[in-house]
């Protein structure tokens, strides 16, 4: 069975689009997966600088309502083309910081399109500046409940699971036992990374649900945080 990926990233909502820094997210993605350009939903290549961006967002933005922010998906491939391969860029921007939202920046890799190296993920880190970001596996998420173990947790202020790509800033390590603890969590790596920690389980491979050391590996570093 093959394994289907997707990049989270979690920030939190500070009341503008982030349209700049998405312009920069947007290059670096990409160079990762190769692409020429992006396409909306249903309509022509989307404009990736600034005033095109700005433009498709301010579409999205509900008038009666506009403190919840902005969804809106870009697609690899136009709409007739679209297969496995498509990649799919999920964002929700512009969350107004009284909201209960989050801004959220996600990637749907799925079955067939290669993921892309850990150095455009810690990129995309270092563009963003997530709270929390993770390289997830749908199996993996899955078995492990992920969905119901967050919703015990109000607010996202604490990770659900720990996944084989997985980065906190700061507070977030404050919730499972903060910056010293967590470098000394038994991972292959485990590092200060951009505004906390990033943790890597797997010696330079994805995480593979199906392979039993990975699972293990998971396992010992949830145990340390009594997850």
């Amino acid at each position: 069975m093959k394994n289907s990926y997707s990049f989270h990233q979690r920030c939190r909502p500070r009341g503008d689009l982030r349209v700049k820094d998405v312009v920069g997210w947007f290059g670096v993605m990409q160079e990762a997966f190769g692409l020429d350009r992006l396409y909306e939903k249903n309509s022509e290549p989307v404009e990736l600088q600034e005033p095109g961006l700005l433009h498709a967002f301010e579409r999205k933005r509900d008038k009666r309502f506009p403190g919840i922010g902005i969804s809106i998906d870009f697609f690899s491939l136009p709409p007739k083309e679209r297969r496995a391969e498509t990649v799919r860029f999920e964002i929700h921007t512009g969350t107004n910081s009284d909201e209960p939202f989050l801004d959220t920046f996600n990637v749907s890799i799925g079955y067939s399109s290669p993921v892309p190296h850990s150095n455009y993920l810690k990129r995309s880190i270092e563009i963003l500046r997530p709270f929390e970001a993770f390289l997830s596996e749908d199996h993996n998420e899955e078995n492990l409940h992920s969905y119901e173990r967050q919703r015990t947790t109000p607010g996202f202020t604490r990770p659900a699971i720990i996944r084989g790509f997985h980065y906190v800033d700061e507070g977030l390590a404050r919730s499972i036992g903060g910056l010293d603890h967590c470098l000394k969590a038994p991972a292959w790596k485990v590092e200060r990374f951009c505004d906390g920690v990033l943790f890597q389980l797997i010696d330079g491979g994805l995480f593979d649900n199906d392979n039993a050391a990975h699972v293990e590996a998971q396992r010992r570093i949830m145990d340390y945080f009594r997850m």
